[in-house]
């Protein structure tokens, strides 16, 4: 399909050619046209004129062809030239008339066959001037006439110019069919995601919808292969909860301070476990969205980080009633709140409609995250430390959990820095 910048460059290109090609009719002459016209035997043809100046034609004088038009003209060879205006090489005009008169005679006779074979009428020269000095000294001149040759690029410009004008609106047109979609499909793709379930939308141009379904179909295998390694994470995960079982059992009977030792890791694998099946679940199952008390859910989450041993305070309306999946959003506020408190120790709970939305905000004292790394803990398994310690070791799910929570809500998960230091984890869930 053209576009604009097509179509434009095409003309343009048009215009340069035009202009540097002459007409087939200006650029060259026949002698025999030319002294016809001097001598008044002919009207002046197309592509000729005629005109009287002062002074002879400047250029070199060519002999064979002042000669041959003297003798027709019946004037003396002296007041006869012709000037080549492209071409003022004499041999040049021999060289060209020996090809067209096909001359094989030597000496005296070659000129003569030559002079004969000027006045062909089918012969035709560069463009020249043909002058005879006049009684009264002027000099009478017969040459191409530019003003044609300028006039027929000024006609064929204007009607390409008129064309360009006329194309214009359909170009304009062809332009932005195609563009709306393209930018309608790039702001569309922006929002593509392995959590999302949207398509493209397939509209405009047949290239733009054939491009469209190949970034759905793409799309939609990426999101199958990446539920089929969660599914995968999560059989794993789930059949290493009987052989940890075990283990428990056969740590009781171990001596105490190995039993000890024992249970803490198996507790801390268990864990580890936990986050694993809670990621899968969020990836999996679909949100159940239902009206609920926030206030109520809220302050389920602060009782039983109360009874985990949690530091934390809240600050919660009387009441707010809101669409979300009560399962969901649990999961990513004990994950919010358990990471405040390994890292900071103290926790401070707060929610607030803004808008259209609705943030659930965890805040704390604790270093906070630095500004490089906040995106990046938003990705499964990754941490903000490398050392998997026993005091904040983890398998880096907790902000991947509240994350995919976040967006199954139809907001997003924003790790803000706190007046004073620490970090705001806000979970901003739309209506």
């Amino acid at each position: 399909m053209l576009t604009l910048s097509t179509l434009l460059v095409a003309q343009l290109v048009s215009f340069a050619v035009v202009w540097a090609v002459p007409s087939p009719a200006a650029p060259q002459m026949s002698l025999l046209d030319a002294v016809q016209v001097m001598a008044g035997r002919a009207a002046t043809p197309l592509g000729l004129r005629r005109w009287s100046q002062a002074s002879a034609p400047i250029g070199a004088d060519n002999d064979w062809m002042s000669t041959v038009a003297a003798a027709q003209l019946r004037v003396p060879r002296e007041r006869v030239r012709t000037v080549w205006q492209r071409t003022p090489d004499p041999a040049a005009v021999q060289v060209q008339v020996i090809k067209q008169g096909q001359l094989l005679q030597t000496g005296p006779e070659q000129r003569a066959t030559v002079e004969q074979a000027l006045l062909l009428p089918g012969l035709r020269w560069p463009a020249f001037e043909l002058a005879v000095q006049q009684p009264g000294g002027r000099w009478s001149v017969v040459g191409a006439n530019h003003s044609e040759l300028l006039q027929w690029r000024r006609q064929v410009l204007l009607a390409l110019l008129a064309g360009a004008v006329l194309l214009a609106p359909l170009v304009a047109w062809l332009a932005l069919r195609l563009t709306r979609p393209l930018r309608r499909l790039a702001d569309a793709s922006a929002d593509l995601s392995l959590q999302s379930n949207a398509s493209l939308p397939l509209d405009g141009p047949r290239e733009v919808q054939v491009l469209a379904a190949a970034m759905n179909a793409a799309s939609e295998r990426l999101r199958g292969q990446a539920h089929d390694v969660t599914r995968m994470l999560a059989a794993v995960a789930h059949d290493l909860r009987t052989p940890l079982t075990g283990l428990r059992l056969r740590a009781d009977s171990a001596p105490p301070a190995q039993a000890a030792r024992m249970v803490a890791d198996i507790e801390r694998m268990s864990a580890m476990i936990e986050q694993v099946l809670d990621y899968a679940r969020g990836e999996l199952e679909p949100p159940l969205l239902q009206p609920q008390d926030m206030v109520a859910l809220l302050d389920d989450c602060i009782q039983s980080a109360h009874a985990r041993g949690v530091d934390i305070h809240a600050a919660l309306p009387d009441a707010l009633i809101w669409r979300a999946d009560a399962l969901l959003l649990r999961r990513a506020l004990d994950n919010l709140i358990d990471n405040a408190a390994r890292y900071a120790g103290a926790v401070e709970l707060r929610v607030e409609r803004v808008g259209a939305r609705l943030h659930v905000e965890v805040m704390d004292r604790g270093p906070g995250i630095a500004m490089a790394d906040r995106q990046r803990l938003l990705q499964p398994f990754q941490r903000s430390e490398a050392s998997r310690s026993r005091d904040t070791g983890g398998a880096g799910l907790g902000l991947a959990v509240a994350a995919n929570a976040a967006q199954r809500h139809g907001g997003d998960l924003q790790l803000l820095g706190r007046d004073g230091g620490g970090l705001v984890a806000r979970l901003a869930l739309a209506s």
